[in-house]
């Protein structure tokens, strides 16, 4: 995958220069639609109390409501809505609002 270095994600729904580098991986799983049940692989993760932006492989429709899994231990499972999916050399970069943890 090219690179198109993170954080510092804008764009008009989604600004994330607080974000920080997360080791590891995210799984996000989509839960509504026709795609329900469908796996995104997330690499190159930075994350904030509201945001996640990461790398996909694939493209991760707008709107769409994900669960995250993280492989990187201390984090636990979150909701988000994808706000922003943008190309980025050979993938995909994806901006996650995050719903409020429990």
């Amino acid at each position: 995958m090219n690179q198109c270095p993170l954080p510092g994600f804008s764009s008009a729904t989604l600004f994330t220069a607080a974000t920080r580098p997360v080791s590891g991986t995210a799984t996000a799983f989509h839960l509504d639609g026709d795609r329900f049940g469908t796996m995104h692989h997330l690499l190159e993760l930075s994350i904030s109390e509201e945001v996640l932006e990461a790398k996909a492989v694939e493209a991760v429709p707008t709107g769409a409501t994900v669960s995250l899994g993280f492989e990187t231990p201390g984090l636990t499972a979150r909701r988000g809505e994808v706000v922003n999916c943008d190309p980025c050399g050979e993938g995909w970069r994806v901006g996650i609002r995050l719903a409020e943890a429990a």
